[in-house]
Order: C-alpha cells, then sequence, then structure tokens
C-alpha cells in the first residue's frame, strides 16, 4: 500500500501530492532528497534509526549531568525532596513523576524535548561522533538533518490524513483548525532543518576542497598531530557499546537489590550479603555493599 491507499506516509519512498495544501512542503522534500541522493531505503532507516539513539541517548547524558550538578550545589530544587530523598535518584524520581507539575518545570534548565528543538538536539547529538557506521557508511551530518526533515515531512502528511469524520460536528471545525495550526509550525520546524542541512552540506564540499589542498602539506607537517585528532571522536559503535554496559550493570544493580529485599535478613550483616554473594553479579563485594546502602538509604 501507498499514502494514497490510505497508509502511513513513508519518509524515504512516499511523494507529496502535486496538491498537497502546503505546496512547500514537496520542494522542501526535493532539496531533503537530493542531500541524500544515491543511499539506499535500508540505509537511510538505518540512520534514522541511528538519529533517534543519539538523540533520545544526548537527552539522558544531559539530565544526568544536570542532576549531578543540582545536588553539588544544593540547588533550588532540592527543596521538593525531603534530606533522605537528596540523591541522583530521588531527584530522577521528581523530574520523571513530577516533571509537569509548574513549580517542578521551572526548575529545570536541561535541554530536553519540551524545550529543545528536534533539529537543536540532533545536532548536538552527533558533536564529536564519528558518523561512519556499518549501516551508513561515511555520514555526514548534512545527510542526518536531511534525513531527519524527510522524518518530519513524513508527520506532516501523516497529520494531514487524520480523518474527523467521528468527531462531534460541534467541535469538527476546530479540530480541523487546530491541526491546520500544527501543521504550519511544523512546516516552519522543516524549513529550517532544510536551510541547515543545505549550509553544512555547502561548509562540507568546501572543506573537501580545502583539504584536498593542503592535504599533502598536512600530512608530512604533523601527521602525529593528525592521529591525535582522529582518536578525539568517539565511534558511534562505541556509544552504543557503553550504553550497553550501562544498561547491563543498572540490571545487575537491580538483581542484587531485589535479591537483598527477599532474603537479606538470613545474613548476618550487609557487609556479610556483599562478601558472600557479590561473584554472583560480577563486582567486587564494596560494589555489591555501596549498591545496597544506597537502597537503604533512599527508602530510610
Amino acid at each position: 500500500m501507498s499514502f494514497e491507499d490510505g497508509d502511513l506516509f513513508s519518509p524515504f519512498l512516499d511523494c507529496v501530492p502535486h496538491n498537497f495544501v502546503f505546496r512547500r512542503a514537496r520542494e522542501l522534500q526535493a532539496r531533503a532528497r537530493r542531500l541524500v541522493k544515491g543511499r539506499t531505503t535500508e540505509q537511510l532507516e538505518d540512520a534514522s534509526r541511528d538519529a533517534a539513539f543519539l538523540t533520545a541517548e544526548y537527552f539522558q547524558i544531559e539530565k544526568d549531568r544536570w542532576i549531578v550538578e543540582q545536588l553539588e550545589r544544593g540547588a533550588s530544587i532540592l527543596r521538593f525532596l525531603t534530606y533522605e530523598e537528596r540523591t541522583e535518584g530521588g531527584l530522577r524520581h521528581l523530574i520523571d513523576e513530577h516533571g509537569h507539575h509548574p513549580d517542578v518545570a521551572a526548575e529545570l534548565y536541561f535541554p530536553r524535548e519540551e524545550n529543545t528543538s528536534e533539529l537543536e538536539a540532533l545536532e548536538a547529538a552527533l558533536d564529536d561522533v564519528e558518523l561512519d557506521s556499518e549501516g551508513f557508511p561515511n555520514g555526514t551530518i548534512a545527510e542526518y538533518l536531511a534525513i531527519l526533515a524527510l522524518n518530519q515531512i513524513s508527520l506532516l502528511m501523516n497529520l494531514s490524513g487524520e480523518d474527523d469524520s467521528d468527531a462531534p460536528t460541534i467541535i469538527r471545525d476546530d479540530l480541523h483548525e487546530i491541526r491546520l495550526r500544527g501543521m504550519a509550525d511544523q512546516l516552519a520546524d522543516i524549513m529550517e532543518t532544510v536551510c541547515r542541512a543545505e549550509s553544512l552540506h555547502e561548509q562540507g564540499e568546501l572543506k573537501k576542497r580545502l583539504s584536498e589542498q593542503f592535504r599533502r602539506q598536512m600530512e608530512l607537517a604533523l601527521p602525529e598531530k593528525a592521529d591525535e585528532l582522529a582518536k578525539k571522536k568517539v565511534s558511534l559503535a562505541a556509544r552504543k557499546a557503553a550504553l550497553s554496559l550501562h544498561e547491563a550493570t543498572r540490571a545487575k544493580k537491580a538483581e542484587a537489590v531485589a535479591e537483598w529485599k527477599a532474603s537479606g535478613s538470613k545474613y548476618s550483616s550487609m557487609a556479610a550479603f556483599a562478601r558472600l554473594r557479590h561473584r554472583a553479579y560480577g563486582v567486587t563485594d564494596r560494589t555489591l555493599g555501596e549498591w545496597i546502602r544506597e537502597y537503604r538509604k533512599s527508602n530510610s
């Protein structure tokens, strides 16, 4: 099926119809596709998934960094927590469960979906990442932004295809007006993303030309420095591996706490539990002991 047959709009296969209400959308789609010309659908889908992963990771890293800073500074947001709750876990729980409360939201000064555009978040997430993955080799930031634009166009088209026929007549016109406003805002975001992608593409082409002119001189004069700079970038694969390890550690910690809650009373002390059970979780007895102490402190 296709979009015209009633299916959802495919960002990499479907085309904006000629008679679409926002005529610029078709032009913007063509401009975005020019930036990823030569890429297969599978490559575009792979890069789209990587972009979503990196963006989610960016928001999580910024949130974790901000939480640590607030605890170190004794920031005003801690007034919403009891003294015992003033831990990383306690503050994270406050944000996750009550972050939409006006008083709490007013304290949240880190990048998140509510205050950061998709374009800003993706550009920040791609900073210092080597975009040469197996599924999307030799990628560029311009290409990733073009893929974002194509996904934004897909959302725009799917918004336009929503059916209000089942809505009560009294609010049907209002729903249509609200949707048109949302689509207009989405079109503005698409224009910004495409223009930014094109600008970066032009900068990249200029850098290629300059690099070609000076490559030999740089390689002869600064071979060691070139290697040092190349190693500073963290590969996408390394980012994924690090996140996977972090998630595995959190899972082990949760299992250890669950065992302590279920059978901790069988041991003479917390230290005895850590000494006898740390190998089961692949950590030192000190680490296991810290996990249990942190749990007891947050639940005392």
